[in-house]
């Protein structure tokens, strides 16, 4: 365990104190649980990270569908528009045919007028299929980008996909390995010292030490008695902030 085995090392403590040498060993339990937590929310983070991954790629596809179906959509109208300016084409036709048979002026004037009719029918009818083939034009050239994009997109999400799960064995080696030093650690702790810490790290989300510097605790910011910090100094207690009740060590003598 080489990360924690400065901690271990009576040799190396200042004075060789038993209570340099607990505060060393609960500051190295400390560190060891917290980058436990990081790691478990790490992987507990996973699943749901994927499932974003998932959803991102499914609403994706969904929207590149709903365009796909509008541009059906469009050929569909734009054959419907032609079907009826062939058949208004074929009425126009036979009109025509049957100016050539009427025997009044009236029916003459009344034969050109729905002549007419139906020749600004047709015109109307050939506009919507114009506008609607201009705006297949457009719908198929971004139809053409956003496939484009869609497949590199999809790619990219999929590299992300394969990398969270290939991260969780790493991940759960290295909690593996951080638990182990955590429980050589732990059995190197007074039983009564560690009971406290364990209470102190449940009523204060996990951190149970906090480091005092220049008279304060850097946990709560709050000045630690004067008393307190020269018996702190001279490393022959356990001591404990007055506000938070954490456990008060020194960085320089741990």
């Amino acid at each position: 365990m080489p990360a924690t085995a400065p901690f271990l090392d009576v040799a190396r403590l200042e004075g060789g104190s038993q209570v340099n040498l607990d505060l060393r060993n609960l500051v190295a339990l400390q560190d060891l649980e917290l980058k436990i937590a990081i790691l478990q929310k790490q992987i507990a983070e996973i699943p749901g990270q994927i499932a974003a991954h998932q959803q991102e790629m499914a609403r994706l596809d969904q929207a590149h569908q709903g365009r796909v179906a509008h541009s059906q959509e469009l050929a569909k109208r734009r054959r419907t528009f032609e079907g009826e300016v062939d058949l208004m084409r074929a009425r126009l036709s036979r009109l025509k045919d049957q100016l050539m048979t009427v025997k009044t002026n009236k029916e003459y004037t009344a034969m050109l007028h729905e002549i007419q009719t139906a020749e600004t029918q047709i015109r109307q009818e050939e506009d919507k299929v114009l506008d609607i083939m201009e705006e297949m034009e457009g719908l198929e050239a971004e139809l053409k980008k956003d496939e484009t994009e869609l497949r590199a997109r999809t790619q990219e999400i999929e590299r992300s996909i394969r990398a969270c799960e290939s991260s969780v064995p790493d991940l759960e080696t290295a909690l593996a390995r951080l638990r182990e030093e955590k429980a050589s650690i732990e059995a190197l702790v007074e039983a009564e010292l560690l009971a406290r810490y364990r209470r102190i790290a449940d009523m204060r989300k996990g951190v149970a030490l906090a480091e005092a510097r220049n008279e304060l605790c850097t946990a709560c910011h709050v000045r630690i008695r004067p008393q307190v910090y020269a018996d702190l100094m001279k490393m022959e207690g356990i001591f404990a902030c007055d506000s938070c009740s954490r456990i008060l060590y020194l960085r320089e003598s741990v």
